[in-house]
């Protein structure tokens, strides 16, 4: 079956990105008509394969859609739960059921179509407002697979780039011999849930493989609700990492530290654990990496007591001969035997990229009828959707401060560009305004694309209106962002104070720095704020 639909904004992809997005989006433009679809079967995006036990890393507080809280009721939360609010830290069950009744609110209001267990072929746009999908027949209730041809009015929106890959979806890597098992985190928890007496084993010995917040998450599980006693616990560390302090640290604090260090970046990496921010496994190994992993103190102890830490590099394949299992580092390492019988060992399974999946988007605001939703800051990835929506709405709406923007463009020379840009174009001012944040660089650099974040975020703030304490308010009012929070200083105007004063010792051009001193001098108003 073939049928012919319109809309406003066709996004593909309803995990916690287009959401975000969508969420202000239809704040700022209420009457538009929006089609949302994804593969999955619920919206969530990755929340929906990702395994049982899992919650938010941050503070419920910052995460989901700016229109609604997801740590529920203040009072509620308190009386019921004895909760702070900024303790809440929401389970995958939550989020689903917050998500899920999210869009079936928005299709109830008309201001949604959602298709799910449908795909995009993003090879079959036919052009750029005409697009393409297959839905099966229980996405609109036909019962019968259809094909849609979408005539898209504004914009074509790619909501999947940053999917985040958990290990039920990611096999290993490396070849694993037949009679290793090999468990995901997942497989542990139902597992688990089916066999109670699957723990009681006290021969059984887990290799944790992967040292980011599943291989920690999978540590903790183990030990407090499964009881497995940490001398049954190994746990193979690749590289070490630097992780935020629960409660301490912010996302921000890390191109704050690199400012305030003067790109020294293992004197700011100590200055941050220092102060209590930051965190490692052991004294005795500096981390290399820094993904955003946010952990407590009291986990952070349990991850500790684990029996024995593997530090030989990546794995590159598991063998077994007879009774003995033999895990490969590359040519450049030893192999390591663990010391136990074959069938007592159970590796767990924490590897896959999670958000750092590849993808390198180089544009964000591709073209008048294309957007790429990524990260404009630091995670969590909330509020970087709804800062991205809120400068659409302004496109749109056309209170951009297109004058200002076309003086930011003035300073910047690209002789290699294919075609002259036309700084009368909303879209290509922000497309030349606005840089892609990298999470996946995860090497501890001290260059000056780790300063993405503060830069967009005092772009935003100069650009999405003609008075920037507008957009500021803004971002107070907004429940994703850490302005709101009472007693947070952003420091956006101090921070670009420092850029422009130290511009060589941060990497900056000649051309970066005018355009950081003009944007210094718009926020003017907010100095101190």
């Amino acid at each position: 079956m073939n049928k012919k639909i319109s809309c406003d904004y066709f996004i593909v992809g309803s995990g916690a990105a287009s959401l975000s997005y969508i969420d202000t989006l239809l704040t700022e433009l209420p009457s538009v008509k929006i089609v949302l679809i994804d593969q999955k079967a619920a919206p969530g995006g990755h929340w929906n394969d990702a395994y049982g036990f899992v919650k938010l890393h941050a503070p419920s507080l910052l995460y989901g859609i700016a229109s609604r809280q997801l740590e529920g009721n203040w009072l509620k939360l308190v009386m019921t739960k004895f909760m702070l609010p900024w303790n809440h830290r929401a389970t995958k069950l939550e989020i689903l059921n917050y998500f899920q009744t999210y869009v079936d609110d928005k299709v109830a209001a008309g201001q949604l179509e959602y298709y799910p267990s449908s795909y995009y072929d993003f090879s079959s746009s036919s052009s750029s407002k005409t697009h393409k999908f297959s839905a099966s027949g229980d996405a609109d209730k036909t019962g019968t697979d259809t094909t849609y041809e979408v005539d898209v009015r504004i914009k074509f929106v790619n909501g999947v780039l940053g999917e985040t890959q958990v290990p039920s979806q990611a096999p290993l890597r490396f070849p694993v011999d037949e009679g290793v098992r090999v468990m995901t985190s997942d497989d542990i928890y139902n597992e688990h849930l089916e066999d109670k007496s699957f723990a009681k084993n006290k021969q059984r010995h887990y290799i944790i493989l992967g040292a980011g917040k599943t291989g920690m998450d999978a540590i903790i599980y183990l030990q407090r609700n499964m009881y497995v006693k940490a001398s049954q616990i190994s746990w193979v560390i690749p590289n070490d990492v630097w992780m935020l302090n629960r409660g301490q640290g912010t996302p921000w604090s890390w191109a704050r530290a690199l400012q305030e260090n003067d790109c020294d970046r293992d004197k700011a990496a100590l200055a941050l654990e220092e102060q209590g921010s930051f965190v490692r496994l052991s004294k005795d190994f500096q981390p290399t990496k820094f993904k955003f992993p946010v952990i407590g103190t009291d986990e952070l102890t349990q991850l500790r007591m684990v029996s024995k830490f593997i530090r030989l590099g990546r794995v590159t394949g598991i063998r077994r001969n007879a009774d003995q299992i033999t895990v490969e580092f590359g040519s450049n390492n030893d192999p390591w035997i663990p010391p136990y019988a074959a069938d007592d060992i159970v590796f767990v399974h924490c590897a896959s990229p999670g958000p750092f999946n590849g993808n390198d988007p180089k544009e964000l605001f591709v073209s008048d009828q294309e957007l790429n939703l990524w990260h404009l800051f630091a995670p969590p990835i909330s509020l970087s959707m709804s800062v991205t929506a809120y400068l659409e709405a302004a496109r749109y709406k056309g209170t951009l401060d297109l004058n200002f923007g076309q003086k930011l463009l003035q300073t910047k020379k690209n002789p290699e560009a294919e075609s002259p840009m036309d700084t009368t174009k909303a879209n290509d001012v922000l497309k030349q305004c606005f840089s892609p944040f990298q999470i996946g660089m995860g090497e501890i650099k001290a260059n000056k694309e780790q300063f993405n974040g503060i830069i967009n975020l005092a772009t935003f703030i100069a650009l999405a209106d003609l008075d920037p304490e507008v957009v500021y308010k803004w971002l107070q009012g907004n429940r994703l962002s850490f302005i709101g929070v009472p007693g947070f200083k952003s420091g956006i105007y101090e921070s670009l104070e420092k850029f422009v004063e130290k511009w060589e010792v941060f990497g900056f051009t000649e051309d970066e720095r005018q355009r950081l001193e003009l944007v210094r001098d718009k926020l003017k108003p907010i100095e101190g704020k």
